[in-house]
C-alpha cells in the first residue's frame, strides 16, 4: 500500500499538556474489539494493494482511519477516506477530550498520501460521513460540504477536498498544533 511512512506529530494530553505521538501505518494486533466502528472486520476486507489503516498512537490507540487509492485503470487521482475513528474513550466536548487533535492528525496523513500520490486537483480527497459529524468535518477540518448521498441503510453526506484546499488544510494544521517529524528524518 501506498504511504508516507511513519509521523511524530505534537498532541495535547490532558494529562501532561503537549506531547509527541505516533501515526502510523496500523497493524492487526492494533484493531479494536469495542469500538463503533468493527475494525477487525475492516481488517481482512481492507485490500492492502489499494487501501491502508494507520493508527494514532500515543500509550494506546486513540484513533483509525481506512483510506483508500484505486490505481485502475492508473493512477489515482483522489483518496478516499472511507473510516475514521477516535477512541471512544476520547469522544465527546472537546473539553473533555484525553487527548487531541486524534481525528485531524488522522485526516492530515491521509491528506500528505493524497497530495503524493494522486493527481486530481478539484477532488483530491474525498469522505461521506453520517449526521452527527457533519460539523466536524464543515467546521473543525473545514472540509467542502457536498450534499447528501445514500450509504446503505442510512444517509450520508459528502465531503471534499480539492488540491488547494488539502493544502491550506495541513498548513493550517502543522501552524496551530506543530510540525510532524518524518521518521526519516529523525
Amino acid at each position: 500500500m501506498t504511504s508516507i511512512g511513519s509521523c511524530q506529530v505534537p498532541v495535547k494530553t490532558l494529562a501532561a499538556g503537549i506531547q509527541p505521538a505516533l501515526v502510523t501505518p496500523a497493524a492487526l494486533n492494533d484493531m479494536p474489539t469495542d469500538w463503533e466502528f468493527n475494525w477487525p472486520d475492516f481488517w481482512q476486507a481492507t485490500d492492502f494493494e489499494c487501501q491502508n489503516i494507520v493508527k494514532a498512537y500515543e500509550s494506546q490507540v486513540w484513533g483509525l482511519v481506512r483510506y483508500g487509492l484505486y490505481y485502475y485503470p492508473g493512477p489515482p487521482s483522489f483518496l478516499e477516506i472511507e473510516q475514521l475513528e477516535s477512541n471512544p474513550a476520547n469522544q465527546g466536548e472537546a473539553t473533555n477530550r484525553l487527548i487531541e487533535p486524534v481525528g485531524k492528525w488522522l485526516i492530515w496523513y491521509a491528506t500528505q498520501v493524497g497530495l503524493k500520490f494522486c493527481s486530481g486537483d478539484n477532488t483530491l480527497i474525498s469522505l461521506v460521513s453520517l449526521e452527527e459529524a457533519i460539523t466536524y468535518y464543515r467546521d473543525k477540518v473545514r472540509m467542502k460540504y457536498l450534499g447528501s448521498t445514500r450509504i446503505s441503510p442510512d444517509d450520508g453526506y459528502a465531503f471534499k477536498f480539492s488540491r488547494t484546499e488539502a493544502e491550506e488544510f495541513c498548513w493550517n494544521q502543522q501552524f496551530e498544533c506543530g510540525i510532524p517529524i518524518s521518521f526519516s528524518q529523525k
